[in-house]
């Protein structure tokens, strides 16, 4: 009887601590799947930034300063992307209600405020795709074709001032006369004439 006591005692032994190992290690489990390795770290690709980049910039207009009688060459200046191809860039150019030139691609303006809008047309690159063709021999040659959007159209309306030169001509004139009164060779020219004059008159009548 005690025999089969022990070896039942040392049964129940076992087992418990079998489940008790088990329990140990499932229990243990979910912590070590924690401590597992670091999380991926998502990076941004180069592509993304480089769409966000606008395919078309209009530059401002300077202002102008002209003198009398002269105008001021207006253009539209635009910077495009690299994937960007240029259809046309035109300008319309209003003076209050009255439209001074319309969809040209430059303007001559003389002296004045207008509202200038620069309007630009303009394809972007959608992809490239490669173009068999054949050669002498039956050479299949490669070549890239790109293949570009429709038509887009980006404008912007700007304020263009061009001011008139003050004249210099009263300076001009000012600084001339200033010199000559100061002069003495004039003074002493003016003196003579007046001198030789007299006694000739003077004589003359003695003469006569």
């Amino acid at each position: 009887m005690l025999i089969r006591l022990g070896r039942a005692t040392a049964a129940l032994v076992a087992a418990s601590s079998l489940v008790l190992g088990s329990a140990v290690i499932a229990s243990a489990s979910p912590a070590a799947s924690a401590v597992q390795g670091p999380q991926p770290i998502v990076v941004a690709s180069h592509k993304s930034k480089a769409q966000s980049k606008p395919a078309v910039v209009i530059r401002d207009l300077a202002d102008r300063t002209v003198e009398a009688g002269e105008l001021a060459t207006v253009k539209p200046k635009v910077k495009l992307g690299k994937r960007t191809k240029l259809v046309s860039k035109t300008l319309t150019v209003m003076q209050g209600d009255r439209v001074v030139v319309e969809g040209a691609h430059k303007a001559r303006l003389g002296a004045g405020t207008y509202q200038v809008t620069i309007e630009v047309k303009y394809q972007t690159l959608v992809k490239q795709v490669v173009v068999k063709t054949k050669g002498k021999g039956n050479k299949v040659k490669k070549t890239k074709r790109n293949v570009w959007s429709a038509v887009l159209t980006e404008s912007d309306r700007q304020t263009l001032v061009v001011v008139l030169e003050p004249a210099e001509e009263d300076g001009a004139d000012l600084e001339p006369i200033g010199e000559e009164g100061d002069s003495p060779e004039s003074t002493d020219e003016d003196s003579g004439n007046e001198d030789s004059g007299n006694p000739e008159s003077t004589d003359g009548d003695s003469d006569s």
